[in-house]
């Protein structure tokens, strides 16, 4: 609610308060990158632990191969070895010994190899285990940082700041963008708190803008896009249905950066509901105000 805001903000006035969201942003955005550069550093020795798996799976199969042939060699050695010291044959002893020497050889070499990677990856898991940790360690601070930079962007949403004012101080260069909005008093009984009046799952384009057909500005739903990992909002503005990319980051969902923001879908629908689109995009100028499944009002019913 709005006095939760006011509680949290602690200045009053709107320009000590922009002042604090650049602060707060700039300190999100050191963040956010310290984070991503160990989530990149992470998946990327997450990758090279499980080739190095695969490989020492291929090195057991190769030693395995090679212990046979040695068992094999040694059986059949015997045998021709009598044979050949019968007939006085040293060469082929000599031959048969040789032969055996390089295959044991071998296998000492690929033993070798193994236990080489084997170390290898102890050591890769370990790093990568502490990065997880560091990764772990920044997570709140990043969720704090995230949660007081939202309440400064709800706070002066309510005091109906310009966007274009607000863009300035997130360094967010959008000239086109001048409309003010009004943020509205949170509503525990809004139909946008059950997912199940706006979340379709795996709907397409087409059967998305079936749903939306007839229904007012403001009537949305969230479905599985087809962009792997990430998820689509459809709502209807001026009387047309638009879709836009919902990305699903480390940090959160959101239209775009600096808004991947929100823990959850529901968290973004609902920061949505009081605030308009039209920062993210300039056809969109409207709220998610009426979830497709959730009753519409009779007044706005065409």
């Amino acid at each position: 609610s709005l006095y939760v805001q006011d509680q949290l903000v602690k200045e009053d006035n709107i320009d000590a308060v922009g002042k604090k969201l650049q602060e707060y942003h700039a300190q999100y955005q050191e963040k956010s990158k310290e984070y991503d550069k160990l989530y990149e550093e992470y998946t990327r020795t997450s990758q090279e632990i499980q080739m190095k798996r695969t490989a020492i799976e291929a090195f057991n199969e190769t030693i395995k191969i090679f212990e046979e042939q040695c068992h094999s060699q040694e059986r059949y050695s015997k045998e021709y070895i009598e044979r050949f010291r019968r007939e006085g044959n040293d060469k082929e002893i000599e031959r048969i010994m040789m032969n055996y020497e390089k295959l044991k050889s071998r296998l000492g070499e690929i033993h070798d190899s193994k236990m080489r990677l084997e170390q290898d990856l102890k050591k890769q898991a370990l790093d990568n285990r502490e990065t997880d940790k560091k990764m772990n360690s920044i997570k709140p601070d990043l969720i704090q940082l995230r949660k007081i930079r939202d309440q400064y962007l709800v706070w002066l949403n309510h005091k109906g700041v310009r966007q274009k004012r607000i863009n300035d101080w997130l360094g967010i260069k959008n000239e086109n963008i001048d409309d003010t909005y009004f943020v509205n008093e949170e509503d525990e009984n809004l139909p946008h708190h059950d997912e199940k009046t706006w979340f379709v799952g795996d709907l397409n384009r087409i059967q998305a803008e079936d749903l939306l057909c007839g229904k007012p500005d403001g009537a949305f739903l969230i479905r599985e896009s087809s962009k792997k990992g990430c998820y689509a909002c459809s709502v209807v503005a001026d009387g047309e249905v638009k879709h836009c990319v919902i990305y699903s980051t480390p940090r959160g969902y959101g239209f775009a950066e600096p808004y991947n923001l929100y823990s959850t879908l529901k968290d973004l629908v609902l920061h949505y509901q009081q605030t308009s689109l039209v920062q993210h995009n300039d056809s969109l100028n409207v709220r998610l105000a009426y979830p497709v499944y959730a009753q519409m009002p009779p007044s706005l019913c065409r």
